[in-house]
C-alpha cells in the first residue's frame, strides 16, 4: 500500500512541466507562451527566473532564430548558460557577454536576441540588459506604463558590447518582458503597436486586485492576433507574504480547522495543483500523528502549525507538539503516515526532545507557465461591430469590447429567445474579444443549459481568447 502512494506520489510531482517559476514571498511570477504553428510542440521563444543567493531574482527572456525541435535545443544551451552566468554572480551585462562567447559555438545560436532584468524584490532595484530584444516595460497600479530605458546592445554574434542599466519598481509595479512576436502584429505598425502594448499593460495592472497572471493573460487577450511565437514573462512587485502560526489544542477538530486555514493560506499563492496537493496531504499526515499519538497518556496539549515561505521560494513548515509519542503497534495497514508525508514533498526531518516533537516539511514551490498553440492568421482591418443570422448560426464580426458588448448581449438573448434548434454563435470574424465579451458569453453559456456552442477559426483572436479564458468551444 505504501509503495503504491509512494509511485502515486512521485508521479504527481514528475508530471510538473519542464519550465516552472518559482513562488516567491515579495515577488509574483508569470508567464505565458503562445506557439504560432498549429502541432508545433516547441518554438524559438524561451524564458526562465532564476533566484540569486541575495533574495534577487532575474527573468530571463529570448528568442532564437526558427522553430521546431532544433530551436529548442539551442534554447536549451542559451538557457542555461545564462542562467550558470548569473549563479556565479554575474551582472546582467556581463552574464550577456559571457553568453555571446558560449553561443559562437552553438549552432543555431547567432542572431538570437535576449533580455535579462534582475529585480530586488525588498527594494526594487532593477538592473537590465538586452541583446537585440525589445526593452522591458514597467507599469503601474495608476494606470501609466513605460518602457525602460533602451541598453541598446545587438543580437548574439553581431558587433557591439553590452551596456547595463538601473531602473526601480514601486510596490504593486509590473514588470514585463516579452519577445517580439507581440509587437510584431499583422497590420499593425511597430509605432502603433509598442503603444498598443503599452496600453494594454497600464489598463491589466489598473485593475482592481490585479495579478501577474492577470497581467500576461489580458496582454495576450487585449493584443490577440500574432504571426510568430510569442512569449510574456510578467513580475509584480507585492507585499511580503506572511507567515502562517496556528496553535491549538491537539483535537481532531482543531486539525482540522488548521488544516483549512492552511490550505487557504496556501493557495492564496497560487502554486500549481500537484504541489498544493503534496502539501496539503504532509500536514494533514503530520497533524493527525500528532493527535492520535503525542498525548496518548495525558489530557491533549498543544498543536502549533508554522508555515513560512522564504526568499529563495522554499516553503517550510512545522508541526510541533509538546508531548511523548506513544509508539505505533505493528499492523499491516498503520505506520506509514510519516513516510507518506515524505514522499510528498522534497525533504522531511523529525526532531524528537524531551519538550516535545517537531516534524519540519520543505519544498519547492512551484508554478506552471500558461501553453496555448495557435495558427498563423492575418487579422482583419479593424472592422465596425456586426451580427447576422445564417442557417441557425448567429456571425459575429468586428470588436466585441465595452462598446459593444451590450448591444451583443441584447442580440444573443433575441437570437436565443426565438431558436427553435441549439444555436451556434460563429466568433470567427471577431477581431477583439475583450473581458466585457467574455462576460456575455459566460452568462449565455450558463443560461443555455447546453443548447449554446460557440464557435472560432482555429488561431483567430476569438480562438485566442476563448483558450485563455478556459469557454468551452469549438475551433473550425
Amino acid at each position: 500500500m505504501y509503495e503504491q502512494a509512494r509511485r502515486t506520489a512521485s508521479g504527481l510531482r514528475e508530471a510538473l512541466p519542464p519550465t516552472r517559476l518559482p513562488v516567491l514571498p515579495g515577488v509574483d511570477l508569470s508567464a505565458r507562451y503562445l506557439l504560432a504553428e498549429p502541432g508545433a510542440t516547441a518554438g524559438g521563444d524561451w524564458f526562465d527566473s532564476v533566484v540569486l543567493e541575495d533574495g534577487r531574482v532575474a527573468l530571463l527572456v529570448g528568442d532564437v532564430v526558427g522553430h521546431g525541435a532544433r530551436a529548442s535545443w539551442v534554447t536549451g544551451r542559451l538557457c542555461a548558460a545564462l542562467s550558470m552566468a548569473l549563479l556565479d554572480g554575474a551582472d546582467p551585462a556581463v552574464a550577456i557577454s559571457r553568453l555571446e562567447k558560449f553561443a559562437s559555438r552553438v549552432p543555431g545560436a547567432e542572431a538570437a536576441t535576449v533580455c535579462v532584468a534582475v529585480l530586488d524584490p525588498a527594494t526594487g532595484d532593477l538592473t537590465y540588459c538586452t541583446a537585440g530584444h525589445p526593452p522591458p516595460l514597467i507599469a503601474s497600479m495608476e494606470g501609466t506604463s513605460r518602457y525602460v530605458e533602451p541598453s541598446g546592445g545587438t543580437p548574439l554574434g553581431a558587433p557591439g558590447g553590452y551596456q547595463l542599466r538601473r531602473d526601480r519598481l514601486d510596490p504593486d509595479d509590473v514588470l514585463l518582458l516579452y519577445t517580439d512576436g507581440l509587437i510584431e502584429r499583422p497590420h499593425s505598425t511597430p509605432d502603433q503597436a509598442t503603444a498598443d502594448l503599452l496600453s494594454a499593460a497600464a489598463a491589466a495592472v489598473a485593475a482592481p486586485q490585479h495579478s501577474a497572471e492577470r497581467v500576461t493573460e489580458q496582454v495576450l487577450e487585449l493584443l490577440a492576433g500574432h504571426s510568430d511565437d510569442v512569449t510574456v514573462l510578467a513580475a509584480h512587485r507585492r507585499t511580503p507574504v506572511v507567515a502562517l502560526t496556528q496553535s491549538g489544542e491537539a483535537v481532531p477538530a482543531t486539525a482540522a480547522r488548521f488544516r483549512d486555514e492552511f490550505s487557504a493560506w496556501l493557495r492564496a499563492l497560487e502554486p500549481e495543483p500537484v504541489v498544493v496537493i503534496g502539501v496539503e496531504s504532509a500536514v494533514i499526515e503530520l497533524m493527525a500523528n500528532v493527535v492520535e499519538h503525542a498525548y496518548y497518556d495525558c489530557a491533549p496539549g498543544q498543536l502549533t502549525l508554522t508555515a513560512d515561505l522564504a526568499p529563495s521560494g522554499e516553503l517550510a513548515i512545522a508541526v510541533q507538539d509538546g508531548g511523548r509519542w506513544k509508539e505505533a503497534e505493528p499492523a499491516a495497514d498503520r505506520g506509514h503516515g510519516l513516510a507518506l508525508a515524505g514522499a510528498m514533498v522534497d525533504d522531511l526531518t523529525v526532531e524528537r526532545t524531551s519538550d516535545g516533537t517537531t516534524a519540519t516539511v520543505r519544498t519547492a514551490l512551484t508554478k506552471a507557465p500558461s501553453r496555448l498553440v495557435g495558427e498563423v492568421q492575418p487579422v482583419a482591418e479593424r472592422a465596425e461591430f456586426s451580427a447576422a443570422v445564417a442557417d441557425g448560426r448567429l456571425l459575429v464580426g468586428g470588436p466585441i469590447d465595452i462598446v459593444t458588448a451590450r448591444g451583443f448581449d441584447r442580440i444573443l438573448r433575441d437570437v436565443a429567445r426565438h431558436a427553435t434548434r441549439p444555436l451556434t454563435v460563429d466568433l470567427s470574424r471577431v477581431t477583439h474579444l475583450a473581458s466585457a465579451g467574455i462576460r456575455v458569453l459566460a452568462a449565455a453559456l450558463r443560461r443555455s443549459d447546453r443548447k449554446l456552442e460557440l464557435v472560432a477559426r482555429r488561431g483567430t483572436p476569438a480562438d485566442h481568447v476563448l483558450a485563455l479564458t478556459q469557454l468551452p468551444h469549438r475551433t473550425a
